[in-house]
This record gives structure tokens, C-alpha cells and sequence, in this order.
């Protein structure tokens, strides 16, 4: 059996999502594979590839404790099954993630997620269980100690465009007219971090950054989206990064908004920030080009991606 499941770039509407404001994410075609094979005696052997951690071997009376089987421990545990032995004879499950790292970083293109859900659905397909999009947000959330919103799952488990807001997804409909790069700034990040961070500020906060982003997001999500609505928003999103001091805008992101600029386009981070990613927009094709010319020149990743039409597919 292999399962794949796309990688995400949030859009539009990070931070914002989590105080119940609609979000944006495209599901890109950065692809986690997890491969599951019968084996002819008891035990249960796991590896990797992209993520770099040992190949494990575990006999049917315990669950895998090493990182490598950390999704399989934590989908299993869920079900309240504590023993390997407990589901059939023992399989060899492989996982690639090799599109989510490039010289052993991580991209930030939502490596865990594609993982979790590529895990999920495999499992459920072996005992003969009902995916849930539900479910796999839960198995996510708590294996990230309760945070995030759950767009990431989201996102890699319908592909395309979707619109998110409180544990609700539904298609968007990208712009045509609307084109975009994505861009790794050189530097890995920990989303779970910031959220903290975030989370942190939030409870003594009284300013209307957080309340001006959201707005934004919602009408980035609801009305024709254009270069001047998306520059709106880019200046909110800066401006609540200073006040939270969240550290989104790093050195290289503000190097990016610079050349993005000098080019006539919108740049913005995506997602959490601190590093990993961030996304050029413009309805201008040919600025978009000149965008990717500068950036060539300087030590930034342009990333060679597409839109994920397909969510979680799963192939015997």
C-alpha cells in the first residue's frame, strides 16, 4: 500500500485563524509517501527518508517509542490499542519526505502533517477503518502538545485551495489572474514556538492589530482579491509582528519584502514565520519574473512548486 499526502503555504489569515477568523491555504505539490509492506514474521520495522531519524525494529508486544514511528505510536495509542500485536502480522512502513527538506532543512512546507495524515489513512485502510478529517486534526493537535489550529492537516487532506475557519474547511476558488512564488528564506523554523509566543501576547494584548488582521483575512477570503487588498494586508501582518514581537518578519524576510518591492510585487511570510517560507503574489506576471530574477541572485531557494490538486490518496 503507498499513501501520499501534499505539503500546504498558508495564503492568508495565520494567527488570525486561531481567534476564529477564515484562513487561505494552498496545498502544494511538495509529496510525503508512507508505504506499508506485509512482512513474514511478527515484527514491525520503520524507516525514513527526508526526515532523518534511525530505522527501528519492534516486536508485536510493545508500540515504537524512536521518531521515526512517532505518527504510527500516536495514531495507534489514540485508538486506545497498546500493542502491535493487536492489529495483524507484522508490516514494514517506509516513509519519504524527502520533498519537505532540501541539504537536511526543512522547508516549512507542513512536513508533519502530510506525515500524519499519509499515516492515518494508512493505518485506518489496514483495519479497515473510516478516515475523519476530524480525527487526524486531534491526532495532530495532541501530538503537537495541543497546538494549532489544524488548517495544515486540513489543507494536505483535501489539496487545492480551501478556505479555513474553526475546524471548517471548504473550497476557494484561486484567482486565475493571480500568479505566485514561493520562496525558502534559508532558514528552518518551529511553528509551535511562535504559536506560544502568540499565544502569550494574546492574553494581555488590548491593541487592534490582531482585530485589523482578521478583518483582512476575511475579506481577502470573501471579496475579489487584488495587489492593493494583499499590500493591506502584508503592512497588518508586519504590524502585529512588531507589537507581538513573534519575530515573523526575519532578516531574510525583510530582505525578500525588499526585492519583492523593487519589483512591484506583494511578499509575506507564511505561516508562523521565524524562517522557512514565504510567498510572492501578483497579478502581474511579468513583475512576478522580474521578482524571481532578483531572487536568483541571492542566496534564497525559489521553489519550483505547484498547486496539489489531490488531498490524501491511497493506492493498494
Amino acid at each position: 500500500m503507498i499513501v501520499t499526502a501534499p505539503g500546504k503555504a498558508v495564503l492568508w489569515g495565520e494567527y488570525a485563524v486561531l481567534t476564529g477568523a477564515p484562513a487561505a491555504i494552498m496545498a502544494v505539490n511538495a509529496t510525503a509517501q508512507v508505504r506499508i509492506d506485509q512482512r513474514n514474521d511478527e515484527t514491525w520495522h520503520f524507516s525514513s527518508t527526508g526526515f532523518n531519524s534511525p530505522s527501528v525494529s519492534a516486536g508485536g508486544e510493545t508500540l515504537p517509542t524512536a521518531p521515526t514511528a512517532s505518527f504510527t505510536t500516536a495514531i495507534l495509542q489514540h485508538w486506545g490499542i497498546k500493542q502491535l500485536s493487536d492489529l495483524c502480522t507484522g508490516m514494514t512502513l517506509h516513509t519519504d519526505s524527502t520533498d519537505f527538506f532540501s541539504a537536511g532543512q526543512k522547508l516549512g512546507l507542513g512536513s508533519s502533517a502530510a506525515v500524519c495524515n499519509a499515516s492515518y489513512a494508512g493505518l485506518c485502510h489496514l483495519l479497515g477503518k473510516q478516515p475523519e478529517l476530524a480525527e487526524a486534526q486531534l491526532i495532530h493537535r495532541n501530538w503537537q502538545n495541543g497546538k494549532g489550529s489544524g488548517l495544515d492537516i486540513a489543507s494536505s487532506w483535501f489539496g487545492g485551495v480551501i478556505r479555513y475557519q474553526e475546524g471548517l474547511a471548504e473550497p476557494f476558488a484561486w484567482p486565475q489572474n493571480l500568479h505566485w512564488q514561493l520562496v525558502w528564506t534559508g532558514k528552518s523554523a518551529q511553528t509551535t514556538d511562535h504559536i506560544t509566543s502568540f499565544d502569550t501576547w494574546r492574553q494581555t494584548d488590548k491593541s487592534s492589530l490582531l482585530g485589523d488582521l482578521s478583518s483582512l483575512s476575511t475579506q481577502l477570503c470573501e471579496q475579489p482579491i487584488n495587489d492593493e487588498l494583499l499590500k493591506q494586508y502584508q503592512k497588518a501582518l508586519f504590524a502585529l509582528d512588531q507589537g507581538a514581537k513573534l519575530n515573523i518578519f526575519t532578516t531574510e524576510h525583510l530582505g525578500l519584502v525588499k526585492l519583492a518591492a523593487a519589483s512591484g510585487v506583494i511578499y509575506k511570510p507564511c505561516g508562523a514565520g521565524g524562517g522557512d517560507i514565504g510567498i510572492a503574489l501578483s497579478e502581474d506576471n511579468d513583475a512576478l519574473e522580474n521578482f524571481r530574477s532578483k531572487v536568483s541572485n541571492h542566496d534564497f531557494l525559489l521553489l519550483d512548486l505547484e498547486m496539489a490538486k489531490h488531498g490524501v490518496t491511497v493506492k493498494d
